[in-house]
């Protein structure tokens, strides 16, 4: 007689909140499955999102999945009608979401049988597929219910067939049309004629002018317009413009030719407007920001990229008094004059990005701290004119979650400020020269919450700042400390403790040996994104300790480390990797190469040296091509002399000098 088993006695609702609970870690829910056969039975029948890694697994998945509502396909390039058929007869009664995205084997074919197969769809991404043509719109135009449809760089679609999608889903409520270059005034009209629900309209990058724009503002429920380079709609188009769109919320114009006739007709037509984005659009001046004054509900204004007056900026403060966001990144003209006025009368900000406004000194931070007390996110990189004493300022800020102050004069004494900002989460600190130590502490012992720190070229921090950041932040899951001199294994010894960290940088630190990523890839086991370029003492050591623990690892790159082909064919064995860049690893050879590719069954790109494209046999590059992995080959120059590959064996070996690459 079999022994009782205790898990049986778990109430379903218990083990369904559990497996929800562990849906972040994705071999989590199959350690679940394997405790016992009821475990397996309800991890089975529970799931309803499925993202497989392999198309193969594909075959099998509805026997052991039968409920899937949302597959994701993105890492299957390789899908095909064949593919897209089957899966559709075995959910058809469940699937409800499906992401092509990625897949590029697939034709109308196997398009028409998801529709006609899937009744429920609601919801489909082929976007990034420019070969699809109108055969195949009309295949999409089966799915009746569809709601979400996204067809971005679906350059072969034109009028006709997103017509015939219009005509047949009535339903939809959110349509991505970006880049569909062949789709004109007509057939964008026709989806605003025929698809009265729509919520979100995208038609950015289209060769579209106002006269569809009538039809569109017609629409009762649109809340999202987005129109980014659509550089038919012009200032004299907007015009004529009759409708009233008392329902939407966001427009975005970026990179459009409008001007002041353009904003003042815009005010007639969505008075109702929360959130506007005008980025690299027009020149801000006083008659712009007079107009923007009729959008009383404006809470959100993105100007960045475009040229401001002084004038021009400062009167947004008397327009626009009930902002949370505002975005002034590289918008020429912002001073401390127009800066310190637009925050007095703002005080309700939330966000603001001032990255590269060079003619800002402390005087605005003074005023923004002063003024808006309910900041949670500052992005000033790059701010030249700020001196020490203006970071000063920043701890006034209770509630900061996110500051970026990159390339700036912070030193020491401006992050025992900030360190009174107790829910920092992002803190970015790359190029900042003068920060030490003792300023990573002060961080440290407040900001337990900080979740993403990047230290990109602030050359005179050292192990022991990393050490304290380490033990004072064990939520953290992104570090960047690239490019310092100063860090050694140390360092990730104690970064290992941040279990929930997922990318680490370190490229150009050269004393990180394989201890240190053994460190590492042991203690953080859902790390996803490592950069250990320019790591020169890194070797196949490190790489099988990296193959042994590092199960979550989808991104790598290990140009310039002392790896050889044992050390790369051991990377294989990841079953989550998906990108590696390759250039002027010593002692990699042509075989070694060929021997990973092959087997890194899901790798989905790799950029290598282009001195190897030639010497790998046409019947194996095809093979990657037909498996969905693309293959980028660069020439690149060399940042050390004398270097050659060893290890030259069989005729696929490298014969000429390999060149190191520059920073990629």
């Amino acid at each position: 007689m079999e022994p009782p088993n205790f898990f049986d006695l778990l109430g379903k609702d218990l083990l369904h909140a559990i497996l929800d609970h562990l849906r972040d870690d994705p071999f989590a829910p199959k350690f679940f499955s394997q405790v016992c056969k009821s475990f397996h039975d309800l991890e089975s029948t529970h799931r309803i999102t499925l993202k497989p890694r392999r198309l193969d697994f594909l075959a099998r998945a509805p026997q052991r999945y039968p409920s899937i509502i949302h597959l994701d396909l993105t890492l299957c390039p390789c899908v095909d009608d064949l593919a897209l058929k089957a899966l559709s007869l075995a959910w058809c009664s469940s699937l409800r979401s499906v992401d092509l995205s990625r897949s590029r084997l697939f034709s109308h074919v196997g398009l028409s049988a998801l529709a006609l197969n899937c009744t429920r769809l609601v919801e489909l991404d082929l976007s990034n597929r420019p070969d699809l043509t109108d055969v195949a719109a009309k295949a999409v135009a089966e799915a009746v219910n569809l709601e979400r449809l996204r067809l971005g760089r679906c350059k072969g679609i034109t009028d006709l067939g997103i017509g015939c999608i219009a005509v047949r889903c009535g339903k939809l409520r959110h349509v991505g049309l970006r880049w569909c270059i062949r789709v004109t005034d007509y057939g964008a009209g026709l989806i605003a004629m025929k698809c009265k629900e729509i919520r979100s309209l995208d038609l950015s990058y289209m060769p579209i002018t106002e006269k569809c724009l009538q039809q569109i503002l017609q629409l009762e429920h649109l809340e999202d317009l987005i129109l980014e380079h659509c550089l038919g709609i012009e200032d004299d188009g907007l015009a004529t413009l009759q409708a009233n769109c008392k329902s939407m919320k966001m427009l975005n114009l970026s990179k459009c030719r409008i001007g002041r006739v353009g904003i003042a007709s815009l005010t007639n037509v969505a008075q109702n407007l929360e959130k506007l984005i005008l980025s690299s659009s027009l020149v801000v001046t006083p008659v712009v920001a007079k107009c923007l004054q009729r959008f009383s509900r404006l809470q959100l204004v993105k100007l960045d990229g475009c040229l401001g007056t002084k004038s021009g900026l400062k009167a947004i403060g008397n327009s626009c008094t009930s902002l949370k966001e505002l975005n002034l990144s590289k918008c020429v003209g912002v001073t401390d004059e127009n800066l310190s006025f637009l925050v007095k009368t703002n005080k309700d900000l939330e966000k603001l990005d001032i990255t590269c406004c060079r003619m800002i000194t402390r005087e605005s931070i003074s005023s923004l701290t002063n003024s808006c007390l309910r900041i949670t996110s500052l992005r000033m990189e790059s701010c030249s004119l700020i001196n020490r004493e203006g970071f000063l300022f920043i701890g006034r800020c209770q509630l900061l979650e996110e500051l970026d102050v990159t390339d700036t004069e912070i030193d020491d004494i401006g992050l025992c400020s900030i360190s009174r900002c107790t829910k920092l989460s992002s803190l970015k600190l790359g190029i900042c020269l003068t920060i030490t130590d003792n300023g990573l502490k002060h961080i440290a012992n407040s900001c337990s919450k900080l979740r993403h720190l990047d230290l990109y070229r602030s050359s005179r921090i050292t192990d022991e700042g990393i050490v304290a950041i380490a033990l004072g932040c064990p939520s953290l899951k992104v570090v960047n400390i690239a490019y310092n001199c100063n860090i050694t294994d140390s360092s990730l010894a104690f970064l290992s403790k941040c279990q929930r960290l997922r990318t680490l940088e370190i490229r150009g630190c050269p004393h990180i040996s394989p201890q240190g990523l053994s460190n590492i890839v042991a203690g953080c086991k859902h790390l996803e994104i490592l950069d250990i370029k320019k790591c020169r003492k890194i070797n196949d050591t490190g790489m099988v300790q990296l193959a042994q623990h590092s199960l979550n690892l989808k991104q790598i790159k290990l140009s310039y480390c002392s790896v050889t082909d044992v050390g790369l064919i051991a990377l294989a064995s990841i079953s989550c990797l998906q990108y590696i860049s390759i250039f002027h690893v010593e002692g990699l050879t042509s075989n070694g190469l060929v021997a990973f590719l092959l087997a890194c069954q899901n790798l989905t790109k790799a950029k290598l040296h282009a001195c190897f494209e030639s010497l790998i046999p046409q019947q194996i590059l095809k093979y990657m091509e037909a498996r969905g992995c693309v293959l980028v080959w660069r020439e690149k120059t060399s940042e050390a002399s004398g270097y050659l590959p060893f290890g030259h064996f069989g005729p696929l070996a490298p014969a000429s000098h390999m060149q190191e690459v520059n920073h990629m």
